[in-house]
């Protein structure tokens, strides 16, 4: 009989999961019911239909059945029907959409059939990139006729290049320019980052000026705004609604939220402006309404692949839908239910669970071998999933000959013991290990400052993953808000950026100033008139470095002009104007790689350069040249990562889950999902640590995450220096 590592009787469940139960049938039906339409590869009948399929391929150039494991190879080669693809952590499923993307091509698939959906550019270029090395790999020692080196007959760069790929926000912003016309839009808009999104929103609230509800409250901030509307549009829950369950201390401006909101929309409209939101939304509008966009996008892709389907929202959901009503239309999507973890952006869990239910003759797939972990860290893995509540049934294997080291807990006395072990336990196994080998993975961002503190006392380096993107840094947004006012004048929201740089400028001033270009039908020239010019001797200068950067003939060279115009205007602002140029050289190298302004705003706003690293090195000045530093990063950003030993901390109940998420039973159930991604992230390695206590202004915590708590004691190792027995029985490990 095995026995928990702590006593969980001071647990509490949460409070709502009463009323969670209807909620939790229909989705346990949805489950069971595609659970039966389950492809078990160690079946017979299964096994002959994989045969038919490579035997009726005999001109085949790829070997998928020598590369790819059974279930992979079935993934790989079911290319008709709705198919859900359950791939476990380090299941390989990259390498599964790579095979059977080559595998589509070889049957004789369009290019221009074949629609590949993914969270990040990155992945959809790495699915690619590897069908190009495996095709081109394959074909290399083989001798061909001329009819197949014919382009119709033969994958090439060319034709995998032809195939529709990229993240939702990259595909619906292409169709919204490209069939503009059939949709009565005007295609010269441009993208509002999050940032700027805030930024718009604080305007329309300080144009509008409503009527204060109370002074006893404040208003919420432009960020929590965001949040609050967008949440809403992805969700689809009436801002009403989600203020009172998630922000009861603002529910006395809720009508103000509201009219804001409908605000919002409308100046976004007038003046050519889509936030993130509107893009995917905008496409699923025009689906609906619009029969021969609809007819027009399902004629066209035949062959739909979805990546990280945990991770979509209502309306990426409601796209694919729509694009995949046909019968004859292919899909395969492919996720983990166990690490859905993103519903703070908007993700919504359902949409894996109830896939079933959406295409009741869907098939399914498991890809449960891993190729990640040791079995002894596999058995942890295991074993937190069997404690998620609802799911797909699955049970991770690998087949690797040694067992490894089980998982290791081990509570401090407070957060700078612990760090002291995480780094003693760095330093003790670096004989073994580069430290590139090494992560630690927090909760949250502040988590990490003690073992910070630690390594820089040590020596020891590191990169911390966080901190300001570099498409959010104050000077680059400064610069693209110039080149925005370039492609789309009407862009009110960088003219605010530009206009109140300038002494003498605010924002009643920038307000006019832009409705004045406005009615002007755009021309520069308005920020020569009186009583303007008299505001600031900089508008002058603006006008002619504008004027000279919308004549350029390249974006590099409009960039050019840009800065030199504003530099000069850094100093004045910045002390520290020359490190900040440095990331000017950056943004000039992007440019070069463009034709155009608006190919080069769109890159940067739907797939930004991914560089938000701090790094802290070893050597005389701090920056280390080496890669070979410890990784420190947030739990959400890990995802999709690996590492050989892995270091998870501050794991006390309050911390490790949330606080906040204790009573609410889907809240707490993503919560365990995320402790379920931290740990898959270990190759051999895992060690668990925790405080004794944590204190904070939201409470006093000092119970052992539950996640610790309610596993078998068979499946950690507990280091202790001592036990201690208080009177409850209750063990505490010091």
């Amino acid at each position: 009989m095995t026995t928990s590592i702590f006593d969980t009787r001071h647990y509490k469940y949460p409070q709502n999961f009463l009323e969670m139960k209807p909620k939790l049938s229909r989705l346990e039906q949805a489950i069971k019911k595609l659970e039966a339409n389950l492809i078990d590869t160690a079946e017979p009948t299964n096994l002959k239909l994989l045969k038919q399929r490579l035997d009726s391929g005999l001109g085949l150039k790829v070997d998928y059945a020598s590369e790819l494991n059974p279930d992979q190879l079935m993934a790989a080669t079911t290319i008709d029907g709705k198919v859900l693809v359950i791939a476990g952590a380090g299941s390989g499923k990259t390498k599964t959409l790579t095979y059977r993307t080559s595998y589509l091509l070889e049957n004789g698939v369009s290019p221009k059939e074949i629609l590949l959906l993914t969270f990040t550019r990155k992945a959809a270029n790495e699915i690619k990139d590897r069908a190009k090395s495996l095709l081109a790999s394959s074909l290399s020692n083989q001798e061909l006729s001329d009819e197949e080196l014919a382009e119709d007959k033969l994958p090439t760069d060319k034709a995998l290049n032809s195939i529709t790929s990229g993240t939702f926000h990259s595909f619906c912003n292409m169709l919204l320019r490209q069939y503009s016309g059939l949709l009565g839009i005007n295609p010269r808009f441009t993208i509002l980052d999050t940032g700027d999104s805030e930024d718009a929103i604080d305007l329309v609230h300080k144009e509008k000026k409503y009527p204060a509800q109370t002074k006893a409250q404040a208003f919420p901030r432009k960020k929590t705004l965001q949040n609050i509307i967008s949440t809403s549009r992805n969700r689809r829950i009436q801002i009403r609604d989600l203020i009172e369950s998630n922000y009861p201390d603002i529910a006395v401006h809720i009508p103000i939220i509201e009219q804001l909101a409908v605000d919002f929309h409308e100046y976004k409209r007038t003046n050519h402006l889509y936030d993130f939101d509107d893009i995917i939304s905008q496409v699923v509008h025009h689906l609906k309404t619009n029969d021969t966009f609809r007819q027009l996008l399902q004629s066209q892709y035949r062959y739909i692949m979805v990546d990280e389907y945990q991770d979509t929202n209502i309306p990426q959901k409601q796209l694919i839908d729509l694009i995949c009503e046909s019968e004859s239309v292919s899909l395969m999507v492919v996720g983990d239910d166990n690490q859905s973890i993103y519903a703070f952006r908007g993700a919504n869990y359902e949409n894996i669970l109830l896939f079933g239910e959406t295409y009741p003759h869907a098939k399914l797939i498991k890809l449960e071998q891993n190729y990640r972990s040791s079995p002894s860290v596999l058995n942890y893995i295991n074993a937190l999933s069997a404690q998620i509540t609802l799911g797909y049934q699955k049970q991770l294997y690998s087949d690797a000959p040694i067992e490894g080291h089980k998982p290791v807990f081990r509570r401090l006395s407070d957060e700078p013991k612990e760090a002291g072990y995480i780094t003693d336990k760095i330093v003790a196994l670096k004989p073994e290990y580069d430290y590139n080998d090494f992560a630690v993975l927090c909760r949250t961002s502040f988590q990490s400052n003690y073992v910070q503190l630690e390594f820089m006392a040590r020596n020891i380096p590191f990169i911390v993953v966080g901190g300001i993107k570099f498409i959010e840094r104050r000077h680059i947004k400064d610069v693209l808000a110039f080149v925005k006012i370039l492609y789309n004048p009407n862009d009110t929201i960088a003219w605010h950026r530009i206009l109140t740089l300038f002494k003498g400028v605010g924002a009643v001033t920038a307000t006019r100033l832009t409705q004045a270009i406005t009615a002007d039908n755009n021309a520069f020239e308005s920020l020569l008139a009186a009583p303007f010019s008299k505001k600031s001797d900089q508008l002058e200068p603006l006008y002619h470095a504008l004027t000279k950067a919308q004549q350029a003939e390249s974006v590099d060279t409009a960039i050019e002009h840009i800065l030199e115009f504003y530099i000069p205007v850094l100093k004045l602002i910045e002390e520290n104007w020359r490190e900040r140029t440095e990331d000017f050289r950056v943004l000039k190298n992007l440019a070069t790689e463009h034709t155009s302004l608006d190919s080069f705003l769109e890159n940067l706003a739907l797939d930004p350069p991914n560089d938000s690293v701090a790094v802290m090195g070893n050597s005389d000045n701090g920056q280390d040249s080496s890669n070979d530093k410890v990784t420190i990063s947030t739990i959400h950003s890990a995802k999709g990562l690996e590492w050989p030993v892995v270091f998870v901390n501050s794991l006390v109940d309050g911390i490790t889950p949330h606080h906040r998420s204790l009573d609410d039973f889907e809240a707490l159930e993503e919560e365990r999902k995320l402790f379920y991604v931290a740990c898959s992230r270990a190759k051999t390695q895992l060690y668990l640590t925790a405080p004794n206590y944590f204190s904070s202004y939201s409470g006093y915590f000092d119970k052992p995450s539950r996640f610790i708590a309610e596993l078998s004691a068979d499946e950690v190792t507990v280091e202790t220096t001592r036990r201690t027995m208080i009177e409850d029985d209750d063990p505490i490990w010091w």
